[in-house]
């Protein structure tokens, strides 16, 4: 809703999902009729390591919610961000994480669903995603990132913790 006849939703040029379930495209099509928002939506129902990028340097943001946990190569992924923006152009994300032992019982029972997880979630693991991102982007970017207990369905509870954050190229 934060979108919707907003400023900002005026201002998008282009829209480009990267999505390997090809389940989302119509749900992303659908949400944005809802919401009444004009800007043109591609689709490309692949891995977000396999983006073929035509043009370096383009892109003023890229958002990546719920997406790092199912790819085969997190530093791919980041790299293809990279490359994809602009000097000043941002990465904003939002990912489920890891529970450490410190955390108590979630610890045991991401990996006890980590099995099924995986299945349903289309390749979905749990990962140290903010070390990931941290190590990779390194000093090339401003990088503010936070833990916090994501509001989730009661059914996927065991989906938290996350961290989000956002990355500025330098």
């Amino acid at each position: 809703k934060c979108f919707q006849n907003s400023t900002a939703a005026k201002s998008i040029e282009k829209y480009v999902a990267i999505e390997p379930n090809p389940y989302f495209e119509d749900e992303m099509r659908k949400e944005k009729d809802v919401r009444g928002l004009e800007f043109p939506l591609e689709f490309a129902a692949i891995k977000g390591e396999k983006l073929p990028l035509d043009s370096t340097g383009s892109f003023d943001v890229v958002i990546l919610t719920h997406v790092l946990c199912s790819v085969d190569s997190v530093e791919s992924v980041l790299a293809n961000a990279e490359k994809a923006l602009k000097t000043g152009g941002r990465i904003i994300f939002m990912e489920h994480v890891i529970s450490t032992k410190k955390e108590g019982t979630m610890y045991y029972v991401q990996r006890m669903v980590a099995p099924i997880l995986y299945i349903i979630g289309n390749g979905c693991t749990f990962r140290d995603l903010g070390d990931d991102i941290g190590n990779y982007l390194g000093n090339r970017f401003d990088t503010q990132l936070e833990k916090f207990v994501a509001p989730v369905p009661s059914f996927l509870y065991f989906v938290r913790p996350h961290i989000k954050g956002i990355a500025t190229k330098k």
